[in-house]
């Protein structure tokens, strides 16, 4: 969850639709009501993949809009990639960020899922999460929704080290922190 400047609370999650999960955004008002403002009675559903997605942070950008991550499956059992969404205030997609508002990012050849992220002072965007094939992964992407070319390797990272990380944190000199 997240909350946005004037107190209302986004949380975001997943949502059963048919046979497939599709990311899950809320909004309530500081009395705990639902936001009505937003989408449709305060929740927006965004499919993703074709077998479902999955949806595991949330960061307001300082122009209110809305960013989640996590990952979306590809294929079944073996194929995720992480997954962002990026809203409008109002809960519509932001067309302007990746195509039609969504991003996935393949890490490695197999499950890559992504588990938090973080808003960079110049509007990049920093995912973290799991890679199959190399443990603490993460992606930075550019305010566009395109991989930042300038971080990693091709905008990719995988550290080799531990089972995944479910956090990240920007420290005020720029560093950044990964826990898992």
């Amino acid at each position: 969850m997240a909350l946005q400047p004037d107190g209302k609370i986004v949380m975001a999650g997943l949502i059963l639709t048919g046979t497939y999960e599709d990311f899950l955004v809320l909004r309530y008002n500081v009395d705990g009501s639902p936001d009505t403002s937003f989408g449709t009675g305060g929740a927006v559903t965004t499919p993703i993949g074709s077998y479902g997605s999955e949806a595991y942070a949330v960061a307001i950008q300082s122009d209110g809009k809305i960013v989640v991550a996590g990952h979306t499956f590809f294929s079944y059992p073996n194929y995720d990639d992480f997954s962002l969404v990026r809203y409008n205030t109002d809960g519509s997609l932001d067309v302007s960020f990746g195509s039609g508002g969504k991003v996935t990012t393949a890490i490695g050849p197999t499950n890559d899922r992504g588990y938090d992220v973080a808003i960079q002072p110049d509007g990049k965007l920093l995912v973290v999460g799991y890679c199959d094939t190399g443990g603490v992964a993460w992606c930075g992407i550019n305010a566009d929704g395109s991989l930042d070319a300038s971080f990693g390797a091709g905008g990719r990272v995988v550290s080799g080290i531990g089972d995944g990380a479910r956090g990240v944190a920007l420290q005020s000199d720029g560093r950044i922190v990964v826990v898992g």
